[in-house]
């Protein structure tokens, strides 16, 4: 199985630090399992965990969660596993800080299709949007209402190995 690359090029987090964030996903019941998330993906960020300073709890986001409680998943990629060498071979593991990018206005990332839900074939100008439980984005060609518009496919870039989604956030 593949997982979600994510490029954070145009992210604020990049040289503005207090746009960066620590957390650890949970999942499961009353979102108490701590799970295994991959790059690319959004959580939403909560409360500080208790006894840390720095570390919050993330989890699933709803459809209407505001983006200023988002965060885009993006860790520093160490394979710990000498059979996986491919960036698709990352995955967060549970029970880990992880990095994460705040989502601000006009910030631009990039994600493989692996990091998103879409129905139909993705193309430039296409929307991404948020769904009900869910970390990964959700790409439609129209907005649909009463969800949280995320921003919009901007590009869409091939290298040797993979297919980038530019989306440039609202």
């Amino acid at each position: 199985m593949a997982h979600g690359v994510v490029r954070t090029d145009g992210m604020s987090g990049t040289d503005v630090r207090a746009d960066l964030v620590s957390f650890k996903f949970y999942a499961g019941a009353s979102d108490s399992v701590e799970t295994a998330i991959d790059n690319g993906n959004v959580v939403k960020i909560g409360a500080l965990l208790v006894g840390e300073r720095e570390v919050y709890k993330a989890t699933k986001f709803k459809k209407g969660t505001p983006l200023s409680e988002l965060a885009l998943v993006a860790n520093p990629e160490v394979m710990h596993d000498e059979h996986k060498h491919n960036l698709s071979d990352f995955e967060n593991e549970a029970g880990t800080e992880v990095r994460g990018y705040i989502l601000r206005s006009g910030n631009v990332f990039s994600v493989t299709a692996d990091a998103l839900n879409a129905a139909a074939a993705i193309a430039v100008d296409n929307v991404v949007e948020l769904a009900d439980d869910e970390t990964k984005l959700t790409v439609v060609s129209t907005a649909t209402a009463s969800t949280t518009t995320v921003g919009t496919i901007i590009a869409i870039e091939k290298t040797s190995r993979y297919t980038y989604y530019v989306i440039k956030i609202k």
